[in-house]
C-alpha cells in the first residue's frame, strides 16, 4: 500500500505564466531512460501520476512550439513519497519564434490526439476577418457563401460557438458568422472524428470556435478598432473587460463589425427534354446577372461570471447575444433565350430585402470536484431564443430587346419570420479508476420548438393580394433524449478510448396551412473507438472510428418557398430522414510536428440539395433530398515546417474522392470527384517588434451531391507592429490579394442545368490597433461546453 502512495506531479506554464494544456508528460526510468509512463496536462496546465514505485526517475515535458524539459533526477522513497514540481515554465523553442518579440505565443497551427487546433488569438491575418472568412482558412475546412461547412469532403460539418451550437439554418449561420469579428476569437478547433461525448450529430465532424476569454487575475482588458475598404468601407471595433480573484471571475465583451458590400453573379438556367428517349433536346434557357449591395451590422456581446464557492464547488452564469440587420438590394437581369440561342425578353428585377435577428443565449453552469483528483460532475441548463425577420420585395418588368413592354409587370413581397425556442439540459461525470485510466459518463435532453408563418403577397390590379399557394406557417418540435458511456487508459505505450453513445429522437411537424403532421421517431446506437500505440520517443499511430448521424436542419425540415428571384425559389421537406455516417481515420505522427492520417467514410440516405423545374414553367426549385448514399477516401498530411531561424510555417495537404450515388427517375446517377487543397500558413519575423505573416489555400474542385464546384484560391499577407512596450499592435492585412475567391458551381440533375459564378467582394485591405491593459498573472480559464453543443446548428 504504501508504493502506491507515491506520487509526481506539477503545473506547466510558458513563460509569461500562461498555463499550457494537453502538454506531453513523460515519465522516464533514470538508468537507461526507458519510458515508463506518459499522460497529458489537464487544460489547466497541471499534471500527476500516483502509484509510482520507488526508484529514480526523469521526467520529460513536450509542446509544439517549446523546447523540451527535462528535469533533474527524481526520488521517491518511503520518506519521500510525493514529489511536486511546483510551477515548470517552458521556453520558447528558438528554433520555431523569436522569443524576444512574441516569447510564449502558441503556434498557429496545434494537433493534439483529436482534434486540429488553429490558433487565431494574436495572429496578423485573423484582423480585421469575419468568423466564416477564417473558417475558409483553416486546415480541412471549405465554407460556402451560404454557412455551409465541409470537413475534408464530407459536408454536414457541425458548427459550434464556445462548445456551443448556433441553432441556425445556412443562411443564418453565415450572417452570424460575418457579423463575428476575429479580434473576439481565440483558435477554431476541428475535429473529423469526435468521440462519445460529443453529440452524435455532424456527419462531417464538429468545428468549435473558441471565443477569448482573459485568464489573468485583478482587472484587466483590452480595446480594439479597425478600419479597411474592399468596394465600400468597412471598420469594427470591441472591448473586453475582465475581474478575476480567487473567488469570483467577473467578464464580458462586445463587438460590432460594420460591412458595406458589392458583389455580383453571373447564372445560367438550361432546361432540357428527355422523353423521346433519345439525347436531351434543349428547349429554353435564361441568363441572368446580377448585382447586390449590402449593409452588414452586427453587435456581439458577452457577459459571465463565475463563483468558487469553495474549493470543490464553482457556479457559473453566462449570456450570449447577437443583434445584426442585413439590408441589400439586387439588381438583376434574366435573359430568355430560345433553344437556338435567339432572345425571348427580358425580365429585370429590382429585389429589397431587408434581414434582422436577435440572438440570446442563457447558460447556468455548475462544477463539482470530489477528493480524488481528476474525481468530477459538471451540470449546464441551457435556453436559446433565436428571432429572425425577412422583409422582401420584388419588382419585375418584362421586356424586349428595344426595352418596350412584352408582359404585365410583377411584384411579390414576402414577410419571412422565424422564431425559435431551445431548451437543454446535461450533465457529465468523470471517475478516475487507476492513474492511467478514467471512465466518463453523461446524459443529455432537449427540447426544440421552431415556428415560421411565412406571408407571400402578389400585386394584382394595383392591390396587394394574399398568395395562399405559397405562404405557409410551420410548427416543428423535436425531443431528444441522449446518454453515454467513454472508457479511457493508457498500458505503457498503449492507448485505449472506447465509447458507445446511444440517442432517442421524437419529432413532429405540423403545417397549419393545410392541416398536415409528419411525425418521426427512432433511435439510435453510436459507438466510437480509439486505439494509440506510441513507438519510440518521437512516433505514433493512431486508429479510430465513429458512428454519426446527420440530422436534417429544422430549416430544411420547413416546406415553406423562399424566392431569390421570379424564376428560383427554395423549400424544405418534411419528409427528409437522418443519414447515418461511419468513419474510420488511421494516423502517423512524428515528433509532433508531421501528421499523416488516411480517412474513409460512408453515409446512406445523404442529404443534400436538390434541384428541378415546375412543369411548364420557367421556374426552378431547390430544396433538400435524401439523394442516395456518399463515401469519401481521404488523406491528409500537416507538417510544422521551419526553413529559415526567422521563417516558420504550418502546411496542410488533403487530396480525397468523393463518390455519390443518387437515384433519380432514370436510374441511379453517379457523381464522382477526385480533390486536392492544399493550405499554407507562414510567419516572419523581421526583428523589432515586426513580424509579417503570408497564407495561400487553394482547392482544385469538389463533387457535392448533384454539384461541381470548380477550382478557386485565396492568397493574404499582413504585417505587424508591437508598440507602447508590447501591450499594443498596429496590423496591417490584406485579403485575397489576388481576387482568387471566385466561387463557380454547376448543378445538374434529370432535364436541369444550372451553372453560376459569383464575385464576392473578398479582397480588402484593413489597419487595425488593439491595445492590451491590466493582469499580471494567469488564473483558471474554465473554458466549458454547455448542453447546447449540436442543436444550434441545425436551425
Amino acid at each position: 500500500m504504501a508504493a502506491a502512495q507515491k506520487k509526481i506531479s506539477g503545473k506547466i506554464l510558458d513563460e509569461k505564466a500562461q498555463q499550457i494544456p494537453f502538454a506531453s508528460v513523460t515519465i522516464l526510468r533514470h538508468t537507461d531512460s526507458l519510458k515508463i509512463h506518459s499522460l497529458m496536462s489537464d487544460t489547466a496546465g497541471n499534471f500527476a501520476l500516483s502509484d509510482m514505485k520507488e526508484g529514480k526517475y526523469l521526467v520529460k515535458i513536450s509542446y509544439l512550439g517549446y523546447e523540451d524539459y527535462y528535469s533533474q533526477v527524481v526520488e521517491l522513497t518511503e520518506i519521500r513519497k510525493h514529489h511536486h514540481f511546483g510551477d515548470i515554465r517552458l521556453k520558447t523553442d528558438s528554433r520555431l519564434l523569436n522569443t524576444v518579440t512574441i516569447s510564449g505565443q502558441k503556434p498557429l497551427i496545434e494537433q493534439t490526439l483529436d482534434r486540429t487546433v488553429m490558433n487565431i488569438e494574436k495572429s496578423i491575418l485573423a484582423e480585421g476577418n469575419t468568423a466564416l472568412e477564417l473558417l475558409s482558412k483553416a486546415p480541412g475546412l471549405t465554407v460556402t457563401e451560404g454557412g455551409e461547412v465541409s470537413l475534408k469532403g464530407r459536408s454536414g460539418t457541425t458548427v459550434m460557438i464556445n462548445g456551443k451550437p448556433t441553432y441556425l439554418s445556412g443562411d443564418q449561420l453565415a450572417n452570424l458568422l460575418k457579423g463575428t469579428n476575429s479580434s473576439s476569437i481565440s483558435r477554431i478547433e476541428i475535429m473529423s472524428n469526435p468521440t462519445a461525448q460529443f453529440d452524435a450529430a455532424g456527419s462531417g465532424g464538429i468545428v468549435n470556435i473558441v471565443m477569448k476569454k482573459n485568464t489573468m487575475t485583478g482587472f484587466n482588458g483590452s480595446i480594439s478598432g479597425n478600419i479597411g475598404r474592399g468596394r465600400d468601407i468597412r471598420n469594427g471595433g470591441g472591448i473586453s473587460l475582465n475581474y478575476r480573484s480567487n473567488v469570483l471571475n467577473v467578464y464580458g465583451s462586445y463587438n460590432s463589425n460594420n460591412q458595406n458590400l458589392e458583389s455580383g453573379s453571373k447564372a445560367g438556367r438550361h432546361f432540357f427534354d428527355s422523353s423521346n428517349g433519345s439525347a436531351p433536346l434543349l428547349l429554353q434557357s435564361i441568363q441572368q446577372e446580377n448585382k447586390e449591395f449590402a449593409k452588414l451590422r452586427s453587435h456581439n456581446f458577452r457577459f459571465g461570471t463565475d463563483l468558487n464557492i469553495n474549493d470543490k464547488n464553482t457556479i457559473g452564469f453566462l449570456i450570449n447575444g447577437a443583434i445584426g440587420k442585413y439590408p441589400t438590394s439586387q439588381v438583376s437581369s434574366s435573359m430568355m433565350n430560345n433553344p437556338d440561342g435567339s432572345f425571348r425578353w427580358n425580365a429585370l428585377t429590382q429585389t429589397e430585402g431587408d434581414e434582422h435577428w436577435r440572438d440570446l443565449l442563457y447558460n447556468l453552469n455548475y462544477i463539482h470536484k470530489f477528493n480524488k483528483e481528476g474525481h468530477e460532475l459538471k451540470a449546464d441548463v441551457d435556453y436559446v431564443y433565436h428571432f429572425s425577420r425577412m422583409n422582401q420585395l420584388l419588382d419585375t418588368r418584362y421586356v424586349d430587346a428595344s426595352s418596350s413592354p412584352v408582359r404585365p409587370s410583377a411584384s411579390r413581397r414576402g414577410d419571412i419570420p422565424s422564431n425559435n425556442d431551445i431548451y437543454a439540459t446535461k450533465l457529465d461525470y468523470t471517475l478516475p479508476l487507476s492513474k492511467t485510466s478514467k471512465l466518463e459518463a453523461g446524459w443529455k435532453g432537449s427540447y426544440v420548438r421552431t415556428e415560421n408563418n411565412l406571408r407571400y403577397d402578389t400585386l394584382q390590379t394595383g392591390q396587394y393580394v394574399y398568395d395562399a399557394s405559397t405562404s405557409n406557417h410551420f410548427i416543428y418540435k423535436e425531443h431528444i433524449q441522449a446518454a453515454y458511456i467513454n472508457f479511457n487508459a493508457t498500458l505503457g505505450n498503449y492507448g485505449i478510448q472506447a465509447g458507445l453513445r446511444t440517442e432517442y429522437t421524437d419529432t413532429k411537424g405540423h403545417q397549419l396551412s393545410t392541416d398536415s403532421l409528419f411525425k418521426r421517431d427512432y433511435a439510435g446506437l453510436f459507438p466510437s473507438l480509439f486505439l494509440t500505440r506510441d513507438i519510440g520517443e518521437n512516433q505514433n499511430i493512431k486508429a479510430g472510428y465513429s458512428r454519426r448521424i446527420k440530422r436534417p436542419s429544422y430549416w430544411d425540415l420547413n416546406p415553406f418557398r423562399v424566392y431569390d428571384d421570379p424564376f428560383a425559389f427554395y423549400e424544405g421537406n418534411p419528409y427528409l430522414k437522418p443519414s447515418i455516417v461511419n468513419a474510420f481515420e488511421l494516423s502517423y505522427g512524428y515528433q509532433s510536428h508531421y501528421f499523416a492520417t488516411l480517412s474513409y467514410s460512408h453515409a446512406g440516405d445523404v442529404i443534400e440539395d436538390q434541384i428541378g423545374r415546375l412543369s411548364d414553367e420557367n421556374v426552378t426549385f431547390e430544396r433538400p433530398e435524401n439523394l442516395g448514399s456518399f463515401s469519401n477516401y481521404g488523406l491528409s498530411i500537416t507538417a510544422s515546417t521551419k526553413f529559415f531561424k526567422w521563417w516558420s510555417g504550418n502546411q496542410f495537404l488533403n487530396i480525397y474522392h468523393n463518390r455519390y450515388r443518387i437515384s433519380s427517375s432514370t436510374g441511379t446517377v453517379n457523381n464522382n470527384g477526385n480533390t486536392l487543397s492544399l493550405n499554407s500558413q507562414n510567419t516572419f519575423e523581421l526583428g523589432k517588434g515586426w513580424k509579417a505573416e503570408l497564407s495561400a489555400f487553394y482547392i482544385s474542385g469538389e463533387a457535392t451531391g448533384i454539384t461541381n464546384i470548380k477550382p478557386y484560391s485565396i492568397i493574404s499577407s499582413g504585417m505587424q507592429k508591437e508598440v507602447l512596450k508590447g501591450k499594443g499592435s498596429i496590423k496591417l492585412m490584406l485579403n485575397d490579394i489576388f481576387e482568387g475567391y471566385r466561387v463557380r458551381r454547376e448543378m445538374s440533375f434529370e432535364n436541369v442545368i444550372f451553372r453560376n459564378r459569383r464575385n464576392a467582394d473578398s479582397r480588402y485591405g484593413l489597419l487595425s490597433f488593439t491595445y492590451r491593459f491590466g493582469g499580471s498573472t494567469a488564473g483558471n480559464s474554465n473554458e466549458r461546453s454547455t448542453s447546447s453543443e449540436e442543436l444550434k446548428g441545425r436551425m
